[in-house]
């Protein structure tokens, strides 16, 4: 119905694989009898916050614990950003991997909205993490992404803190329960959704002029272009 032929560009598979990359090597103190012996990484997965609940209330039911700290993200809203948006019939010359030059149409904005999850028995944990996220963003940590409007570009992604909340919370009877807290942050990340480039085009290198004059005394002006797939002249020159 749109038209088109079949293209994946794989734009939401590369903004989750950069959000999940910013956030992948925190580390945590290591704590052996009151004392510092060394820094240990906290894990990071793509999932929603309710499953590792569940899990921990899995887990308290077979006497077995869940290792925490641990953190969690998801992706959880999309949305037009109409702020930014420019012509659609916009359009720029760019080289594909084979070399050819393709035609890339005006991309789409759009906001995405993140949250991530740091989930801690201790407050002491949480705000090691905390405190190794919140300077980065002021309140934008902005990367760039190559490839994301068209095989030559480079496009710069802020990426926003908008919201911390944290809960403290016990899971379980008074007797047996467990200690969790779960602190939220926020993101937002504005990005932009591109067709595929369309099929190879001609460039305009140079043009050629011909002066040509009548019997008459008047002057006749041909002018003719050259282009990249060919090397003749379009056009055809009168005859003297």
């Amino acid at each position: 119905m749109l038209g088109h032929s079949y293209f994946y560009n794989e734009t939401l598979k590369k903004i989750v694989s950069i959000f999940g990359t910013l956030f992948n090597d925190l580390e945590v103190a290591d704590v052996s009898g009151g004392k510092m012996v060394g820094v240990k990484r906290v894990p990071l997965s793509y999932a929603p916050k309710e499953k590792y609940l569940a899990r921990v209330q899995q887990e308290i039911e077979r006497n077995v614990s869940i290792k925490l700290p641990r953190m969690s993200f998801e992706m959880v809203d999309i949305s037009y950003d109409g702020v930014v948006k420019l012509n659609r019939l916009n359009r720029n010359i760019q080289t594909d991997a084979e070399g050819n030059k393709v035609k890339v149409w005006q991309s789409s904005p759009y906001i995405l909205a993140f949250e991530l999850q740091i989930m801690s028995k201790g407050q002491d944990e949480a705000l090691q993490v905390l405190e190794q996220i919140l300077p980065h963003f002021n309140p934008n940590y902005t990367v760039t992404v190559n490839g994301l409007e068209g095989p030559e570009s480079k496009s710069d992604i802020p990426i926003m803190i908008d919201s911390v909340n944290f809960e403290d919370s016990y899971e379980g009877d008074f007797e047996s329960s467990r200690r969790l807290l779960v602190y939220t942050l926020g993101f937002t990340i504005r990005t932009k959704f591109a067709f595929h480039p369309a099929e190879a085009v001609g460039i305009i290198e140079t043009v050629d002029t011909f002066f040509n004059e009548f019997d008459g005394g008047g002057t006749y002006v041909d002018a003719g272009v050259r282009v990249t797939e060919t090397t003749s002249v379009i056009g055809t020159k009168p005859d003297a």
